[in-house]
């Protein structure tokens, strides 16, 4: 008995070990991923790992924008769920089932000395750099190496997205876009690819890319492939919509031919 118990002790302190190991893991993939994806510092006000499965959830998630910018926020992101392949940490890569992107506010501000705070994401710069046409783009995405990580499904929301100009003066000039954005995406496999989705989807939606003549051109490139994948999904939901519509209908249908005979048969007995 005295054995059973020491094996007992041990097979649990074995699977808290192996739980605290995989939640340290998973921040550890999470905070790395985004800090190689932005090239910028984030905040995080918590974290909930799964015990027994691969989930995080993430609340309060805050982007912040590089030093000189005088609001300190760049991307605001209420709810940021994961849902991840743990086994694929120890094949030298991340494979993300599902990803969740619940973005509250993207702020894209000029400063003082007309600098743009998008500019300074690594993802943003090192594309717009290149300065490549789409075709040798295109060609430079086949020769590049396996990707790391992998995202099955991206479920993507941006409520809105706010421009400030400080470069005319003390009070910046500002705009504000509510725009709406409830999509999704699949197959996305690299973390600085989905920053730039962002950036596009959220500025196709605005006239922020005229006001701070930021080139749009290049990161509409970079995530041609992807963008596609959403007009599928749009499609395929847009059917299944007409599907459940025309099911119900005649549900619908069915019930009240089903009301008018019972009518029928009440008439008559009466």
């Amino acid at each position: 008995m005295k054995k059973l118990g020491i094996a007992v002790v041990i097979i649990i302190g074995v699977v808290v070990l192996l739980l605290v190991f995989k939640n340290v893991l998973i921040k550890a993939a999470v905070e790395g991923e985004t800090k190689k994806a932005t090239g910028l510092e984030f905040a995080i006000g918590d974290m909930d790992v799964g015990l027994l499965a691969s989930k995080v959830d993430i609340t309060d998630m805050r982007l912040l924008n590089p030093a000189g910018f005088p609001d300190k926020v760049m991307i605001d992101i209420p709810k940021f769920l994961v849902d991840v392949e743990l086994a694929s940490f120890f094949k030298g890569g991340a494979h993300v089932e599902t990803i969740v992107l619940d973005l509250k506010e993207l702020m894209v501000v000029r400063n003082k000395e007309r600098k743009l705070n998008i500019a300074a994401l690594k993802s943003v710069s090192e594309q717009q750099q290149k300065g490549k046409k789409p075709v040798e783009q295109e060609k430079a995405k086949k020769e590049k190496k396996a990707p790391q990580v992998v995202i099955d499904t991206l479920v993507l929301k941006i409520e809105k997205v706010t421009y400030k100009d400080y470069s005319w003066g003390a009070k910046p000039f500002t705009k504000t876009f509510t725009i709406g954005i409830d999509e999704v995406y699949r197959n996305i496999t690299d973390p600085k690819e989905l920053v730039n989705l962002i950036i596009v989807r959220a500025l196709q939606k605005t006239d922020i890319a005229q006001l701070a003549n930021f080139d749009l051109d290049s990161l509409k490139a970079d995530v041609g492939d992807t963008l596609k994948t959403v007009e599928k999904a749009a499609t395929e939901a847009g059917q299944k919509e007409l599907e459940d519509l025309e099911k119900s209908a005649t549900e619908e249908a069915e019930k009240q031919v089903g009301k008018d005979v019972i009518k029928g048969l009440k008439k008559q007995l009466k």
